[in-house]
């Protein structure tokens, strides 16, 4: 009897069981033949050679622990294990300064400041003319260390800029005022488009992510800002190397009807398959048995 294939849904300790999010992937996958098994990203029992691909899902904790997730990430590269998505993407999309390499390639971003402590943060917002701002740490996740900053209180924000800088480079940007709005995200598998999410964030509040108050949903976008969000995922191939990305959501604000990058999200995004459709979700199970099955990742047919 051939032995039944296995994958690792990565996650972390405060989800060892997954979010309810990648628990709708289990059923789709055990009918294609297909194990799958939470996995703790930084538990030492797990035995990573057993699986025929390590997919990486809700590695919430990953930024707190950076230089560890980094170096496992490496060692698991190393051994010849399959990490989905790579582990090239995954250390290009780690840092926030990935999103200044794709601004340089001509991707439509939101204008960015690249600040150490030794940044004068009044004399930096006097001379943009950015009020608010948002103080952003290079490396994070769900709105973790972020701060809004009227121009106003710029001189004793400069407290708040230093300490953030002790972890790295931080990332300071204007509110861009269509986050009103809401935040677009559109998810590709195998980079093609499944579907798209707008994330509203609470009256008054900048923050879309539902721990701060922020309510999603399914949301229909234009043939144009798909096309846009795939040209970035083109773009971003060309920093994170010829493999595919099995999964990416990309993250922005829909500006004059063109879409202008927030974030690139290719290591842990919440994929929102719990109230994605149903066709969408056996199209990710699909692309995962595409990607762990075969010798060499290749991109599906057109």
């Amino acid at each position: 009897m051939a032995r039944r294939r296995a994958v690792a849904l990565v996650t972390y300790d405060g989800r060892p069981d997954l979010s309810r999010s990648d628990q709708m992937l289990i059923e789709p996958l055990r009918e294609r033949g297909i194990s799958a098994i939470a996995a703790v990203w930084n538990d030492p029992s797990v035995e990573w050679r057993r699986f025929d691909a390590v997919i990486l899902r809700s590695c919430w904790d990953y930024h707190r622990h950076a230089d560890q997730f980094r170096d496992w990430i490496r060692r698991m590269d190393e051994s010849g294990i399959r990490l989905l998505n790579s582990a090239k993407a995954i250390e290009w999309n780690m840092t926030k300064t990935y999103i200044a390499s794709l601004a340089n390639s001509g991707v439509r971003t939101i204008p960015t400041l690249w600040a150490s402590h030794s940044l004068n943060l009044e004399a930096a917002l006097a001379k943009t003319g950015w009020d608010p701002v948002v103080l952003k740490p290079s490396i994070g996740a769900s709105a973790e260390g972020i701060r809004l900053v009227a121009a106003s209180d710029a001189a004793s924000a400069q407290r708040v800029l230093n300490e953030l800088s002790t972890r790295g480079t931080v990332m300071i940007q204007p509110v861009v005022p269509e986050i009103a709005d809401g935040e677009l995200s559109l998810v590709f598998f195998q980079e093609r488009f499944a579907y798209a999410v707008r994330k509203r964030p609470p009256l008054g509040s900048i923050f879309v992510n539902s721990g701060h108050g922020g309510k999603h949903e399914l949301a229909g976008v234009s043939s144009q800002l798909i096309e846009e969000a795939s040209q970035i995922l083109e773009t971003a191939r060309r920093f994170a190397g010829p493999e595919p990305f099995l999964y990416a959501r990309v993250d922005g604000v829909e500006v004059d009807s063109h879409l202008v990058l927030m974030e690139l999200e290719l290591i842990e995004p919440g994929l929102f398959l719990d109230m994605a459709p149903s066709r969408a979700v056996e199209r990710f199970a699909d692309s995962i048995v595409r990607l762990a099955t075969q010798d060499h990742p290749v991109r599906p047919p057109a």
